[in-house]
């Protein structure tokens, strides 16, 4: 059960340790059964596919077939205290806000994971969310594959039994396992990996943080955003991203029933992770350039770190840590007079005040669908994989048809 009082320095350590045995388990076998070189083949058979099926994985070994079949049957579960009105309430929030979701997720909750340290590091020794000379494709294909589970959980019935958002979830537990494997195995990573420094790859708390920041810290970006939302509509949003973190492979003492609780859950993983990183910074740079990438022309390049820095307050506030600049986002308080210049560009219309609030208002307006069209438009054009936005949400949110 989950408890505030126990989140106790050492037992944040503690969970530096332990994993998702349930898929770690599955991995292992494929191993022992001599097809470590063709994980990557049977992730991406699953991967093609919306559902899972035994036929998918006919032409492998019967061991193989069982204990990927038992995995699916078992991780598709919804707990005992899934509440569906709980979880429809909280899908209708993404509903009414998924750009604003979508953008808070570019500027609020992967830089905030960034400034983990030893997080980051597994992100960038996988070498998938760090441009490769100019070319940001690999980068641009791991930042939507995120943003493609977001829509299908948190779509009406993406958590229903069979749901996509239970496939997805299913799958990502599998991609983590197999990411624990190599970057650990010196044959793939030379570097090797020191867990007694680091911890295990993509551990219990590193997987908190990440749950974390897709649902205290976006939370707290909307009301940034002046969205004010019910209690009724907060329970909802955080009772989804519970489910979710228990589909994940989350240990239960770290799966809170309340937004206070999370947040509190979150603040102490800042506090005992966050620490500036030549990685981190890395990481950051590549989000900012993946925004300024999904964006056509120049007039939005000085946004990003602007909004980092933004949304990065109040988080900064509660931690007591200069979150921010640990991952190379520069002070911004003093950039007013600049933004609100680069808004009479972009926006027919000023603000009164050079405050900040108002001028995230005002950029968000228009820049949270230019980034869920350049979404759109760069990974449904002559792509093998479709970004796929059900035709409500697009309805809800007026994004057009690419």
């Amino acid at each position: 059960m989950f408890s505030t009082h126990a989140l106790t320095e050492s037992f944040l350590t503690a969970k530096r340790h332990e994993t998702d045995p349930l898929a770690d388990q599955v991995v292992a076998t494929i191993i022992d059964e001599g097809f470590e070189e063709r994980i990557n083949e049977i992730f991406y058979t699953l991967a093609r596919n919306d559902s899972y099926t035994p036929e998918l994985l006919s032409h492998f070994p019967a061991n193989i077939q069982k204990v990927v079949g038992d995995y699916f049957t078992q991780s598709a579960k919804l707990p005992s205290w899934a509440n569906d009105q709980l979880i429809s309430k909280g899908q209708d929030v993404f509903g009414m806000y998924g750009p604003e979701v979508f953008m808070l997720l570019n500027v609020k909750s992967l830089p905030m994971c960034y400034t983990c340290a030893n997080g980051a590091q597994v992100l960038f020794d996988t070498g998938r969310l760090v441009e490769k000379k100019g070319n940001i494709d690999p980068l641009v294909r791991r930042l939507m594959e995120t943003a493609q589970m977001v829509v299908n959980v948190l779509q009406p019935g993406g958590l229903a039994p069979g749901g996509k958002g239970i496939v997805t979830v299913q799958k990502v537990r599998l991609i983590h396992a197999s990411i624990r494997h190599f970057i650990k195995s010196e044959k793939y990573n030379p570097k090797g990996w020191d867990t007694s420094r680091l911890g295990e790859p993509i551990n219990q708390e590193d997987l908190a943080g990440t749950l974390m920041s897709f649902s205290p810290i976006i939370l707290s970006g909307l009301k940034s955003l002046n969205i004010n939302l019910t209690d009724e509509q907060i329970a909802g949003y955080t009772h989804c991203w519970k489910v979710i973190g228990h589909m994940m492979g989350l240990n239960d003492d770290l799966l809170a029933d309340t937004f206070e609780d999370n947040w509190i859950l979150a603040c102490k993983i800042l506090s005992h992770q966050s620490e500036a990183s030549p990685q981190g910074k890395a990481l950051a740079d590549s989000c900012m350039a993946f925004i300024q990438h999904m964006i056509p022309g120049t007039l939005f390049d000085d946004v990003p770190a602007y909004m980092i820095w933004y949304f990065f307050q109040d988080v900064e506030k509660a931690v007591g840590k200069p979150l921010s600049s640990m991952i190379g986002i520069p002070d911004h308080a003093d950039l007013k007079d600049h933004l609100v210049m680069r808004i009479s560009q972009i926006i027919t219309g000023g603000i009164s005040k050079a405050e900040h609030s108002p001028i995230i208002s005002k950029l968000t307006e228009s820049f949270n669908k230019l980034l869920l069209q350049g979404y759109l438009k760069h990974y449904n054009e002559g792509k093998n994989v479709r970004f796929f936005i059900p035709p409500s949400l697009k309805a809800n949110w007026g994004v057009n048809e690419l």
